[in-house]
């Protein structure tokens, strides 16, 4: 499929779920697609020729920062997006789409959140800024 103008995109949601490219910093966006997972190597003790075990399944890490200076309801917005579009809040379980830019289309598959650090930079009597926030998703 084509690049259709996202990036990632929830798809257990009833509602226009399509990630807010506004909300990332583009030159942070880092995907490591169809990962590989070796089981076992070894080389042959004659001819010291290498030979891999490599699992048949393959799975994807991405993680992004958002721009600069969210205010407060856009961190709300982002991380509401994400929690409406869990499966399992407990384990921050979601299925979303993803490009694959190993292979040029979109993926889909589980991915878990790890935790994330917020840094305010600026506060006000009815707002927060914050510097720009690290999301990081492994493939399950």
């Amino acid at each position: 499929m084509a690049f259709q103008g996202y990036l990632l995109k929830a798809t257990n949601s009833n509602q226009a779920n399509t990630f807010l490219n506004k909300y990332i910093n583009e030159e942070s966006w880092e995907c490591t697609p169809d990962q590989r997972e070796e089981i076992k190597a070894y080389r042959d003790e004659n001819t010291r020729d290498l030979t891999r075990i490599t699992a048949a399944g393959k799975k994807s890490v991405f993680s992004f920062e958002t721009r600069e200076n969210l205010h407060l309801a856009d961190k709300t917005a982002l991380i509401n997006y994400f929690y409406t579009n869990e499966s399992d809040h407990t384990q921050r379980k979601i299925n979303l789409t993803f490009w694959n830019d190993e292979t040029g289309s979109y993926d889909t598959g589980d991915f878990y959140r790890p935790n994330m650090a917020f840094k305010i930079k600026k506060i006000s009597d009815n707002d927060i800024i914050y510097s720009s926030l690290k999301l990081e998703f492994v493939e399950y």
